[in-house]
């Protein structure tokens, strides 16, 4: 307790100083005698002030375009330049750099399928890997990620290239954003096409990973005005190839040791996109943009290895599956955008539908001779067992949007109208016939010979009409009121199918429908005494959908009654939350430092998880009471001098449930939570940048770049962990301390950007996931970071 006191002092402290340094600012800013300097040296002195100013960002976190620091809201904003600067990649990299931000790939055991594609982000410690996302994933305007409707459901996200920027909004955003936010948003903005300039932008990059296969990447991007003022086009492509570092080899069945190599290499992964934007002036007051994005990724293999063949410190990563997990993961984005100048309003349509057939085939042999035949080496001889898996989405999305025109007005505001359908289709077969054969276990009626479970399909379909609104009120000169309020009707209907002799001699079948008419305000109140201090405060609520669960099957009777149950829960209800903000924007020494800080209060019930029942190896959904999460984050970016960028990133999250939670409807039984559980969290996490540019030089720059990525272990135990709940697994582990460091130097001259880098310097390789499929399991599959790659990059922007 001492300890968790200290470390609130500590948060606190931060804020306090932030807050008192503000007001310095204010005081310095008000008493300040006028100066008597010569005008050449005021002439002097402002350059220099100028030559040192941080560069300001444009956002639209409150779906109209604001400077990030008048926003009174946690947002982290990331340029395409600082995209390339840091040689940010992929989503692992992207969430690596944002304190605060979990990003984990959860699909390593049988939990997630085995599919590398499988992953959880969250954001201050609003982590579920059931039902529907907790953070948000927006294209532009267009909401595309999942729920976790069985094992077979992955989270897609777009690839980083010919980005304007990436917006992540810290906390929920269900006022403006919806259901599918509650802890969080992150944006991924495209740039629109111009009606007036020409633009070029050509990546290429190699890399060579220790102990692995090379890397490459290549695209290109051009804009042009195909009649100027009237008609603009952009269109661009790219392709990258991350190359393997996990060898898949065979397994000798009477040593369970290493018997030859099957592929080099073999998690390697390709990712390509393509998209096309128009944008047509139809009149003075109104413009069109119409755009279509397609991507394509290939995943030839897990980066999963087996814990007892390999040994990372020596550069072996091998696992021993009888087959790759192999996944392909096509999606397409098609939007259309009209705005439209009334005078007293503007207007913005937004229309998308995204189409998306991901698809998948797991290694199950492993898994089935352990569940079948205690026993994760028992097929080795002979035999495999596999799952291939289906996970479609057809989304239509409808937006009409209507705001104030002058956004200097006393009273700004925007409100609108959401309507949208999306539906997510889960199917999978899993088979094995050697240990249906070997386990005694009879053909399903219908059934190929060998299959086990046959799940097809397993769907939801939400329906949604909302009505969205918010004000600002300027109640003085430097002081503003904010109100919002969403209110949603939504239908989600559920089908589930399952048959096979893995659910039992009997298809289970299940039809399920839930109405719900969630209400989600949001209060604000901020200070902006000067251009370069806001303080402010703010209270919303976050809101996610309930859905169905799936039959269990017969083999999960024992952990099922272990919890005082007889079988999973049917449904599973919607949860909430109320996250209260206090923050402060404040820019000191002529805008040459930034420091932006909040600190953060969470309450939430009722809420959604996943329960394992590391017996089986299977799960469900539930409503596990309530936690609450408390922490802070601060911002902090120095440029001392005009060539020197310095930048601190940090952020503190304490979550924990707050009640225990027991599942048997007799209240006998082991609790599924117990109060003072942790979820799943880093409790501190930083990051430190340094980009320095020398000078001297005429036609060229050269520059360097640094960055630091540090989190502290994981505190106390999670539900799974804790020995006193019925579903625990006395041999997880929770999240690991991990240290990473990035390094770059290139030149830049006449558009052209070429650099030499390094990734994972120290090649640091944590234990970042250690799992088993069931708890008498001894075969265990890790995951860690891309071992240090070096290479080089070349840019042109023009």
């Amino acid at each position: 307790m001492k300890k968790n006191n200290r470390i609130s002092r500590v948060c606190a402290l931060g804020m306090i100083a932030t807050l008192s340094g503000y007001a310095m600012n204010v005081i310095a800013q008000q008493a300040a005698p006028e100066p008597t300097q010569q005008t050449d040296q005021k002439t002097s002195a402002a350059a220099v002030g100028a030559a040192n100013e941080i560069p300001q960002v444009t956002i639209t976190a409150q779906r109209r375009a604001t400077l990030l620091k008048d926003t009174p809201v946690s947002v982290q904003a990331i340029t395409a330049q600082q995209l390339d600067n840091e040689g940010i990649r992929s989503i692992d990299d992207l969430t690596r750099i944002m304190p605060g931000v979990e990003f984990s790939r959860s699909a390593t055991s049988a939990t997630g399928n085995y599919n590398d594609e499988g992953s959880e982000v969250s954001v201050r410690g609003i982590s579920s890997s059931a039902g529907a996302s907790t953070t948000g994933v927006y294209i532009d305007d267009t909401p595309i990620q999942t729920r976790h409707l069985s094992f077979g459901s992955i989270s897609p996200f777009p690839a980083l290239f010919d980005l304007e920027r990436v917006e992540m909004l810290r906390g929920p955003q269900g006022t403006l954003f919806g259901a599918g936010s509650e802890g969080g948003a992150v944006r991924f903005i495209q740039p629109e096409p111009s009606l007036n300039e020409e633009s070029v932008y050509l990546h290429s990059e190699v890399g060579s990973t220790k102990f692995g296969a090379p890397s490459y990447e290549a695209g290109a991007a051009f804009g042009t005005a195909l009649v100027t003022d009237v008609v603009g086009l952009r269109v661009s492509a790219s392709t990258r190839h991350d190359g393997g570092y996990v060898d898949r080899v065979s397994v000798n069945p009477a040593t369970n040791l290493p018997s030859g190599v099957v592929q080099h290499n073999a998690n390697w992964q390709d990712t390509s996109t393509a998209r096309a934007a128009l944008k047509v002036q139809a009149s003075k007051d109104t413009s069109i943009v119409a755009s279509v994005y397609h991507q394509e990724l290939k995943l030839n293999d897990t980066s999963a290895y087996w814990e007892s063949l390999s040994d990372p410190a020596n550069g072996t990563l091998l696992n021993g599956n009888a087959l790759p997990n192999t996944s392909k993961d096509p999606f397409t984005l098609w939007a259309v955008k009209i705005n439209s100048d009334l005078g007293w309003s503007k207007l913005t349509s937004s229309t998308s539908y995204f189409a998306r057939d991901q698809s998948g085939s797991s290694d199950y042999t492993q898994f089935l001779g352990t569940l079948f035949l205690d026993n994760p080496y028992a097929s080795n001889a002979g035999g495999t067992g596999s799952a291939t898996f289906t996970d479609s989405q057809r989304n239509v999305i409808e937006e009409l949007k209507l705001q104030s025109s002058d956004p200097k007005a006393r009273l700004t505001w925007v409100a609108g109208l959401f309507l949208s359908r999306q539906v997510e289709r889960n199917t999978e077969v899993m088979t094995d016939l050697a240990v249906m054969n070997a386990a005694g276990l009879q053909p399903f009626p219908g059934l190929a010979p060998g299959v086990l479970v046959n799940q097809g399909p397993f769907s939801a379909t939400d329906k949604q009409i909302a009505l969205f609104g918010q004000t600002d009120f300027d109640l003085t000169s430097t002081i503003k009121l904010t109100t919002g309020l969403r209110v949603a009707n939504i239908k989600s209907d559920g089908v589930e199918n399952f048959a096979g002799p893995f659910i039992g001699p009997v298809a289970s079948s299940t039809v399920s429908s839930l109405k719900e008419t969630p209400v989600t305000p949001k209060f604000g109140l901020s200070w902006q005494p000067d251009a370069d201090d806001l303080l402010y405060f703010s209270a919303a609520k976050g809101y996610r959908v309930g859905g169905i669960n799936p039959d269990l099957g017969t083999l999960c009777a024992a952990d099922l009654q272990n919890l005082g149950l007889t079988g999973a829960p049917a449904t599973y209800k919607s949860d909430s939350l109320w996250s209260y903000e206090i923050g402060s924007k404040n820019s000191f020494l002529n805008r040459s430092l930034q420091i932006d800080s909040s600190a953060f209060y969470v309450d939430w019930s009722n809420i959604q998880q996943a329960v394992y029942l590391p017996g089986c190896g299977n799960e469900f959904a539930a409503n596990l009471g309530a936690a609450i999460s408390k922490g802070a984050d601060t911002s902090i970016r120095f440029k001392p001098v005009a060539n020197l960028l310095l930048s601190l990133e940090a952020a503190y999250t304490n979550a924990r449930y707050s009640q225990t939670v027991i599942a048997g409807t007799t209240g006998q039984g082991a609790p599924i939570v117990s109060k003072g559980d942790f979820l799943s969290t880093t409790p501190w996490s930083f990051t430190l940048s340094a980009d320095y540019k020398f000078t001297g030089f005429e036609d060229i720059k050269p520059y360097l770049h640094g960055d630091y990525q540090f989190n502290t272990r994981q505190q106390g135990q999670t539900p799974v962990q804790n020995p006193a709940n019925g579903a625990n697994d006395p041999y997880a582990i929770g999240m690991p301390e991990t240290k990473i460091m990035g390094l770059r130097a290139g030149v830049r001259w006449n558009g052209w950007d070429g650099s030499l880098f390094i990734n994972n310097v120290f090649n640091s390789l944590p234990e970042l996931v250690h799992q088993h499929d069931t708890v008498p399991s001894t075969l265990y599959f890790d995951r860690t970071w891309r071992p240090r790659t070096i290479g080089m990059t070349v840019n042109y922007r023009y």
